[in-house]
């Protein structure tokens, strides 16, 4: 899965000098499972707005979770606004994944959906398989 990416970068000419320009790239998201879970939250869709839970981004991350990974992180890293940044989000799912016990992708997906212990819920069965279809 490919996302694009807008950033400055600074050039260093032989005057010793720096202009900033902006270059488009792309972000490759290598990790299987955060495509998989990206293709079923929102089929990519940065701008994804679920109102009634809050959910918003390519992860649908609701407040909740960003301030579960302040939490983890022990620092206020992350704000609300964040949540609609694709490389944010996934940076948000890397720290619950580095903080999942036994994190295989059954248990990463199922907790995504259902919280810490979501990967014992039924109800997170059909998004978990929703997930296995993508991978």
């Amino acid at each position: 899965m490919r996302f694009f990416l807008f950033f400055p970068l600074l050039i260093n000419y032989a005057t010793s000098s720096f202009e900033v320009v902006m270059v488009k790239t792309t972000l490759i998201i290598q990790d299987s499972l955060i495509a998989a879970i990206i293709h079923v939250e929102s089929r990519g869709d940065s701008m994804a707005y679920n109102a009634k839970e809050d959910a918003v981004g390519v992860l649908q991350i609701r407040p909740i979770m960003m301030r579960e990974v302040n939490r983890l992180l022990k620092e206020n890293k992350y704000t609300l606004a964040d949540r609609w940044s694709k490389s944010k989000s996934i940076e948000m799912f890397n720290v619950i994944k580095a903080h999942t016990t036994n994190p295989t992708n059954e248990r990463l997906a199922r907790n995504w959906n259902g919280g810490w212990n979501g990967y014992k819920k039924k109800s997170t069965l059909k998004y978990w398989n929703k997930v296995k279809t993508q991978l």
